[in-house]
């Protein structure tokens, strides 16, 4: 029998009532064609580097007590180790200025298992806070609690277990110097494989992505951070899964990222700060601490999930959060991200597959939306323009791009302004039908966005039409053959999912 049901059993038994947390997120049992896995962000109990006066109150016993029954309520619970066990000494890592060191005492390896997590990443920055020493206590002291790690190159790089029967590989990557790199995904596709090759379901932890609270979305990029290649997580996240991952858990950025849902398997490309005490900022979205709980078929297939909201207020670890916090920033970022991924996250945090409820949806998955969206759009040329307009009847530019995206679920700011924040930036010779087009206003000479239209089409030798609602009406222009627009110029951005 797992051991954190043992636990739980014997917990339940002793206070004669069951968790509402049990019931509402149901455990799968052992034999059932179901399994449930959560994922966590950073942990890093307090530390006792420069000394113990820097550990939290009551020696960190009480730091995951409101959220056990949770974590405890799953077949396989994961965890970010932002920080190395070592009860003292190590070699501290180089550094510049601003640096945080982060050392646990060895018998704080307790805390985690009694909360009932079973696999640890140990593939980030931290990690080598203390050098060869810190890296390889925390390696003996998570063997001797029995939990399971990987992330270390040439030392630790996959971890295979096997609980209730279903066989699990991890593996966890880093762009940081002693860990399996993040940038080096090649590897990391072999690395995949080869767990695949005899694992039922594979989860892949990445450390990844810049920092703080401006970098929140997923840029489908290269990241970089002080000058580090942190990695292109989108791109890191698909090659995985194209390999054989069944689940990706991110971390890195200390906020929330948006999720995904990619060949039938789950992504989240951050779940923040979990359990952090320490002295640094966890005010606003960096406190946000979500507890990630999918569900899966036995071979890793998506079924549904749930994220669960707690808010970090202090050095006492995560609470629950009634107002669903951290849920509404991941199903916020989601439908900024990801729009047709084909997932959906409500308020309270449940996760869903998208469902197609009739013809009209069906003919709209057969035929790409950016195609249904031109077609829609077109029915409005010659509509007059009336400055502030939404439509039906008139339009102003960005009233009839809002107009028109909110048509497929798509929830576009009223201002061009605003909308210039909304999606991805790509440049002009990429874009492509269905991304928004921008434009300085009437002032040439202004630096800031005035207009805004939506691609039509954008052909090879750089031929590019959009529609837009100008003060001539809706109408479609060829940019290059036109002499206002062309100099007016400004950037392209990316609303819908790339397969859309």
């Amino acid at each position: 029998m797992n051991i954190k049901w043992l636990v739980k059993i014997v917990w339940t038994a002793f206070v004669f009532v069951v968790s509402p947390w049990d019931i509402f997120a149901g455990t799968p049992s052992a034999g059932s064609d179901t399994v449930s896995i959560i994922g966590t962000g950073d942990i890093m109990l307090g530390s006792n580097h420069p000394s113990d006066a820097k550990l939290p109150p009551n020696d960190g016993k009480y730091l995951l007590q409101n959220v056990k029954d949770i974590l405890c309520d799953a077949n396989v619970t994961f965890g970010n180790l932002e920080g190395c066990f070592l009860n003292s000494g190590g070699t501290l890592k180089s550094c510049k200025s601003g640096c945080y060191y982060f050392r646990m005492p060895d018998r704080y390896v307790n805390y985690l298992l009694e909360a009932g997590f079973d696999v640890i990443n140990i593939a980030n920055n931290h990690m080598g806070d203390f050098g060869a020493q810190g890296r390889e206590n925390t390696m003996k002291v998570l063997k001797s609690a029995g939990l399971h790690y990987a992330g270390l190159a040439g030392v630790c790089e996959t971890s295979r277990f096997e609980i209730d029967g279903v066989k699990y590989g991890f593996c966890g990557f880093a762009p940081n110097s002693g860990t399996v790199k993040i940038t080096d995904i090649a590897k990391a596709k072999q690395i995949v494989e080869d767990l695949d090759r005899d694992c039922d379901i594979v989860i892949v932890s990445f450390h990844g992505g810049a920092e703080g609270k401006t970098n929140n979305r997923v840029p489908r990029k290269t990241e970089t951070f002080y000058g580090e290649n942190r990695g292109n997580v989108y791109e890191f996240a698909h090659a995985v899964i194209d390999a054989g991952a069944d689940i990706v858990f991110g971390h890195g950025p200390h906020v929330v990222r948006a999720a995904e849902l990619y060949k039938d398997r789950f992504i989240i490309y951050s779940m923040g700060n979990f359990c952090t005490s320490g002295d640094f900022n966890i005010s606003g979205i960096s406190g946000y601490a979500p507890i990630v709980k999918v569900y899966t078929d036995k071979e890793g297939k998506f079924i549904r999930g749930h994220v669960f909201s707690a808010l970090q207020k202090d050095k006492t670890g995560p609470v629950l959060d009634a107002a669903h916090l951290a849920a509404k920033e991941i199903k916020r970022l989601t439908e900024l991200d990801f729009p047709h991924t084909g997932l959906t996250v409500s308020d309270e945090g449940l996760i869903e597959r998208k469902e197609t409820k009739n013809a009209e949806n069906e003919n709209r998955i057969s035929t790409p939306i950016s195609s249904n969206i031109i077609d829609f759009s077109k029915q409005f040329i010659g509509y007059s323009y009336r400055r502030g307009s939404q439509g039906p009847e008139t339009f102003d530019c960005s009233g009839f791009t809002s107009f028109v995206f909110k048509k497929f679920g798509y929830h576009l700011n009223t201002s061009c302004v605003a909308q210039v924040k909304q999606g991805m930036e790509v440049v002009k010779e990429e874009l492509k039908t269905g991304d928004l087009i921008f434009f300085k206003g009437r002032n040439i000479a202004s630096k800031s966005v005035g207009h805004v239209g939506i691609v039509v089409s954008n052909d090879e030798n750089g031929n590019l039409v959009f529609i837009h609602a100008c003060r001539r009406g809706v109408k479609m222009e060829d940019l290059n053959n036109s002499a206002y627009y062309k100099p007016r110029y400004v950037m392209g951005l990316r609303i819908l999912d790339e397969n859309s």
